[in-house]
């Protein structure tokens, strides 16, 4: 199973998404799977640090985003470093993406 990147964009009006922060030269394309949950958004200090909210998925296994937590291998990319990851269920039916606690 593929390891879930993702990045965002600055900050938009309305929830909308922009330009990404980051395009590695190494994508890998996405592993579709029915996710249990229709929204997510990044969460606590991953938000801080990312400077925005809404994800942009990079590529990898969507299926990353139901996993038990010890199992997930989730990367937030950023300009300024590569986060560790874990995405739980939330408010509103979405997924928060927050930073690994090691």
């Amino acid at each position: 199973m593929n390891k879930l990147r993702f990045t965002t964009s600055l900050p938009q009006a309305f929830g909308m998404v922009g330009e990404a922060l980051v395009t590695p030269t190494d994508l890998k394309g996405i592993d579709y799977y029915e996710v249990k949950l229709k929204k997510a958004y990044i969460h606590g200090e991953a938000e801080v640090k990312a400077g925005y909210d809404i994800p942009i998925i990079l590529d990898g296994d969507l299926a990353q985003l139901d996993l038990p937590i010890e199992e997930q291998a989730i990367e937030m990319m950023l300009p300024s470093g590569n986060f560790l990851c874990t995405s739980k269920p939330g408010p509103e039916n979405a997924y928060l993406l927050e930073l690994k606690k090691i």
